[in-house]
């Protein structure tokens, strides 16, 4: 049976996007994160051994970070952390950005409007769409621009 409360739906129209955006600003202090509409991550779903029968390619299964089989699933979220997308997208071995990029999602983030976006982690390349943590040097330099103006 189709349950349309349960299922889950990434916000596409102008007022879909507006109300995910308000959604967000109600946790930011001083509505910092103006814009934003949803927070992506990706996941290693932990399976049993593939047999070779099952997949030609048993070690792109293996993620070497966490010694596990695995499958990568990217999936977003609201405000309220409320599942917005998800998608079994590559096999464990693979990188976020990689298992990203071979989703329906990354078009999805790339066609949003101006001052709209989606959060994630560092594993992402940020964009104007995408936004991620600053790292290195840049990292250093908002921290202290930061602590100069609190």
């Amino acid at each position: 049976m189709d349950s349309a409360e349960l299922s889950y739906k990434f916000p596409e129209t102008e007022q879909e996007l507006n109300k995910a955006a308000r959604g967000f600003v109600t946790l930011s202090s001083h509505g910092a994160i103006k814009g934003c509409v949803a927070c992506l991550d990706g996941y290693l779903l932990q399976i049993k051994v593939p047999a070779k029968s099952e997949t030609g390619r048993v070690k792109a299964y293996f993620s070497g970070h966490y010694q596990i089989y695995g499958i990568n699933i990217q999936a977003a979220c609201d405000h309220q952390c409320r599942f917005v997308y998800a998608a079994l997208a590559a096999p464990g071995g693979a990188k976020d950005i990689a298992a990203f990029r071979k989703t329906r999602f990354n078009e999805m983030v790339q066609n949003l409007p101006i001052r709209k976006f989606v959060i994630g982690e560092h594993a992402y390349v940020c964009s104007e769409t995408l936004l991620t943590p600053f790292s290195g040097v840049r990292k250093m330099i908002l921290n202290r621009m930061h602590s100069i103006f609190t």
